[in-house]
C-alpha cells in the first residue's frame, strides 16, 4: 500500500486532497499545526494525523518516515495575514525541509503547492503588463510580494532538488488559482454581476479552481511519470467573469499578444500542460452551481 505524506492536511485544500487519496486507496499520513478540532477524519481507516511544524526539519524528517510520496500544502496562504518576512520565512523553510526530508528518505514523487502568483498576480501593487495570452508555464514572472516570490522561488527549489538527484526524483509544482468550494461557486453564480475587468480580478486573470478538481490534480501528479521538475497551472477552463475573455484581455492588457483564440468565457491561463502530462481534465464550472 502506498503511503502519502500530506502537509497542511487539515487546511481547506488539504482536506480535499486527503479525501481523494483515501477514496483512491492510498494510506495517508496527514500533518498540520492545527487539528481544527476535527477528529472525524482522524478515525478514518488508512489515515494517521500528526502535529508537525514544517519549519522544524527534525519534525518533518521523523513524521515522513516510511512514506512513499509527498504532497506539501502547508504554508501561510497570503502576504496579508502575516508580516511579509514571516510569510517568506515560513513558506521557504517549509519547502526546503520537505524537499530535504524527501531526499533523505529516498522518496521519488513530490508535489508542491505553488500558485498563479508565482508569475505575480493579485498581490502586486498594480496591473502589470503581460507579454501574451493565454498564459502558459513559459510565461515570465513579475512577482513582487513575499508570498509570490516564495512561490516562484519554491519552483526554483524544485528544479534544484532534481539536479541533486538526477533521474531519481519527480517534483510537480501546482499553480493553484482561486480555489472555491461548490457552495462558493453557487454564491458567485447567484450574484447579479461578476467582478469583470475590475482591479483585483484583472490582476489574477479572471481565473478560479474547484477544490475537488485541484485535489484530483495533486493525486494524478504522484501517479504520473514525467520526470524532473514541472510547474502546472491548475485552474478551471472558464473565467470567473461575465464578459468575453478576449474583450477583457484587450481592455486590461492591450499590449499583450493573443497567441491562440480564447472564445467566449474560456480561460486566459492554459491548462493544456496539466492535461497532457497528468491526464487532468477539469470539468467543473461555477455557471451551473
Amino acid at each position: 500500500m502506498t503511503t502519502v505524506f500530506v502537509t497542511g492536511a487539515t487546511g481547506r485544500a488539504g482536506q480535499f486532497i486527503v479525501n481523494d487519496l483515501l477514496e483512491s486507496g492510498y494510506d495517508v499520513v496527514g500533518v498540520d499545526m492545527n487539528s481544527q478540532n476535527d477528529t472525524r477524519q482522524h478515525r478514518v481507516p488508512g489515515f494517521t494525523f500528526k502535529f508537525v511544524d514544517v519549519t522544524d526539519f527534525g519534525q518533518v524528517l521523523s513524521a515522513m518516515k516510511n512514506c512513499d510520496a509527498v504532497i506539501h500544502m502547508a504554508a501561510i496562504t497570503n502576504p496579508i495575514i502575516a508580516p511579509e518576512h514571516e510569510v517568506f520565512r515560513v513558506n521557504m523553510t517549509g519547502n526546503w525541509n520537505v524537499l530535504e526530508a524527501a531526499e533523505v528518505h529516498g522518496i521519488s514523487k513530490v508535489v508542491l503547492a505553488s500558485s498563479v502568483n508565482a508569475v505575480g498576480a493579485v498581490f502586486s501593487k498594480g496591473i502589470t503588463p503581460r507579454p501574451y495570452f493565454p498564459m502558459d508555464e513559459e510565461h515570465p514572472t513579475f512577482a513582487e510580494d513575499a508570498y509570490s516570490q516564495g512561490k516562484w522561488l519554491g519552483e526554483q527549489m524544485g528544479e534544484a532538488f532534481v539536479r541533486r538527484r538526477p533521474g531519481e526524483v519527480q517534483i510537480a509544482s501546482m499553480r493553484f488559482h482561486g480555489l472555491m468550494t461548490r457552495e462558493r461557486q453557487a454564491e458567485m453564480n447567484a450574484q447579479s454581476e461578476r467582478w469583470g475587468a475590475y482591479d483585483g480580478n484583472a490582476k489574477h486573470f479572471w481565473g478560479w479552481t474547484d477544490f475537488t478538481e485541484a485535489a484530483r490534480a495533486c493525486v494524478l501528479a504522484i501517479e504520473a511519470d514525467f520526470g524532473g521538475h514541472e510547474a502546472f497551472f491548475i485552474n478551471g477552463e472558464d473565467t470567473s467573469a461575465d464578459e468575453s475573455t478576449e474583450d477583457l484581455v484587450k481592455q486590461v492588457y492591450p499590449e499583450a499578444e493573443i497567441r491562440s483564440p480564447m472564445p467566449g468565457n474560456s480561460t486566459a491561463i492554459s491548462v493544456e500542460k496539466a492535461k497532457r502530462l497528468l491526464g487532468w481534465e477539469p470539468k467543473a464550472t461555477w455557471r451551473d452551481a
